[in-house]
């Protein structure tokens, strides 16, 4: 049975969306269908498909942003959002069901439809339900939640001492149809950039989804188009992938917080990948394919800024082309928790295996400017070590050979721990390990404020071997205004350490000490966690700003 973690309490799946909900006639329900009569409650799926039952009809329970029925939610904001709010249209809910009426009940389609139904952001919650009629009719009831996702806003984001400033207008759920579009203007301290995007993950009505972003930059512009089959089960029989990019801007190197070095770069990309997956067996399956890619880099003269011994990046235009094959190991294990890395909604994670290796080789007679194999591998696994714990391993590992060996070359591993044996509290542990060698000038290392340093500026120091490491003590209380916003607390403390490109010697540890406020938003589709913390740097260099203002709705982990 999936379990739902409610503040380290499991719970059965659903429990926590169903108090005060009952079957009608559950009892002679369970007597018709052959369940106790004692137990006075309505079967459960797993039961159901051991019986080999049969859904006679899906129900939906589509629910508005507010709900008007509590007390706490009936205000006059309330009833106003709800008015200008247009719901969600079944057809929408309907397309990510993996069952239909007359199917034999399948427990894990059951919990496949209702994740699917979660990574909708206009979706709060999400959940399925069966129901027993008088009659021992089976009726799956799939009930979901709106968010609110017109969002206009001014934003101001603080982190490592500098300022990002823009406004947007984003809908996240335009007319009731699950299409997402954003219109937004930004400022930071390296360029202002103007953005439109689109997402449409039900593209036509069918199972493919549809990406497209285009970004007008005061140094640039970058495009990006992406047209996807994915796997949306376990079944799912096959997918494919098309997508192209290409970005022209200025690209900046820095050391000591300062931009050391400044180039014009222009990059661009395409893929097309296609796999076919076995039949799965225990609840895990096999994917294979392969598809063709393409790279291009190219770099204009570089001009010098502050580089503080930073030795001078090597730039070198390429143009890859290569093919490649895909295997793939995906089990489904997946859990339910609450108030992890966010407030009050469902994350699901996956204890099983999730494992891909890609290996393929850039070919000259296709136009690429050298032969090079090249390989990427991406592995994640989780487990749950003792009760009311969580603890998830990822890692990723990607480059190509050349003559002169590597070349760009990436390994990251990182650790998360969740543990919520405290009422109201969730500890929460992340180590991170990075190595880069011969790395492209976009895909050099830092640390700073931005990469988890919370007490340090951004871009603080840059080099090639990477740790850093963070604990989190994470409040959770009851107070919340009008069901929109939820209060909560964190104190936390980061370390890490860098080998420095300007010196080739690891730096010091660098470690901060911080807390603040968490404010959950209990409505948006966006923004779920809204951060107000200071960081104290416990180690200062020269310059070292005495704390820094952390303002973000960004969670790292």
């Amino acid at each position: 049975m999936t379990d739902v973690t409610i503040l380290g309490m499991p719970l059965p799946s659903g429990a926590t969306q169903g108090q005060g909900r009952q079957i009608p006639g559950a009892a002679v329900a369970a007597l018709l269908v052959g369940f106790p009569l004692a137990a006075q409650t309505a079967p459960s799926w797993e039961e159901l498909e051991a019986r080999q039952a049969r859904i006679a009809a899906v129900d939906l329970r589509i629910g508005d942003v507010f709900d008007l029925a509590n007390p706490h939610e009936n205000h006059w904001i309330g009833r106003l959002a709800n008015t200008l709010h247009l719901q969600t249209r079944e057809q929408v809910v309907r397309r990510e069901l993996l069952f239909a009426p007359g199917d034999v009940v399948n427990v894990r389609l059951i919990r496949e439809s209702e994740r699917n139904l979660r990574t909708f952001r206009f979706l709060k919650d999400a959940w399925i339900e069966p129901q027993v009629d008088r009659a021992g009719t089976v009726h799956a009831v799939v009930h979901t939640q709106d968010a609110w996702t017109l969002k206009g806003s001014v934003g101001f984001t603080q982190v490592g001492g500098q300022r990002d400033f823009g406004f947007s207008l984003h809908e996240g759920n335009f007319l009731g149809f699950g299409k997402d579009l954003t219109l937004a203007h930004e400022r930071t301290p390296e360029r202002s950039i103007n953005t439109v995007h689109y997402l449409d993950r039900q593209l036509l009505g069918t199972q493919w989804t549809l990406e497209s972003r285009y970004q007008s930059l005061s140094d640039g512009k970058t495009r990006f188009l992406e047209v996807a089959r994915p796997y949306r089960a376990l079944d799912t029989p096959w997918s494919m992938i098309f997508r192209a990019s290409s970005s022209d801007a200025i690209q900046s190197v820095y050391n000591l917080e300062r931009a050391a070095y400044a180039f014009p770069s222009r990059q661009a990309g395409a893929l097309v990948e296609g796999s076919v997956a076995m039949d799965p067996v225990d609840g895990q399956v096999l994917r294979m394919g392969g598809g063709l890619d393409l790279r291009q880099s190219e770099y204009g003269p570089i001009r010098t800024l502050d580089p503080a011994g930073l030795p001078l990046p090597q730039l070198r235009d390429r143009h890859l082309w290569g093919l490649h094959a895909t295997w793939s190991l995906f089990q489904d294990r997946f859990r339910t928790f609450r108030d992890l890395a966010g407030m009050t909604h469902a994350e699901d994670y996956n204890l099983g295996w999730e494992a891909t290796v890609n290996l393929g080789t850039h070919l000259k007679r296709l136009g690429s400017d050298v032969n090079s194999p090249f390989l990427l591998l991406r592995a994640s696994k989780g487990w749950t070590p003792w009760a009311s714990s969580l603890l998830l391993a990822r890692g990723r590992a990607e480059g190509r050979h050349e003559s002169g060996g590597w070349q760009d070359a990436m390994l990251n591993l990182s650790l998360t721990a969740y543990y919520q044996g405290f009422r109201a509290q969730t500890q929460a542990a992340y180590l991170q390990v990075d190595v880069v060698l011969r790395p492209e000038p976009e895909n050099h290392l830092y640390l700073g404020g931005f990469e988890g340093l919370r007490g340090y500026g951004n871009h603080l120091l840059l080099g090639d071997r990477r740790w850093m490491a963070s604990l989190e003590e994470r409040i959770n209380t009851s107070y919340d205004w009008l069901g929109i916003l939820r209060l909560g607390f964190v104190v936390y403390a980061d370390a890490g350490a860098i080998r420095r490109a300007d010196t080739g010697a690891w730096s010091r540890t660098y470690v901060d000490v911080g807390g603040g406020l968490r404010f959950g938003n209990l409505k948006s589709a966006t923004g779920r966690v809204f951060l107000l913390t200071v960081a104290y740097p416990l180690v200062r260099d020269p310059g070292t700003e005495h704390h820094q203002f952390i303002i973000t709705d960004v969670v790292k982990f």
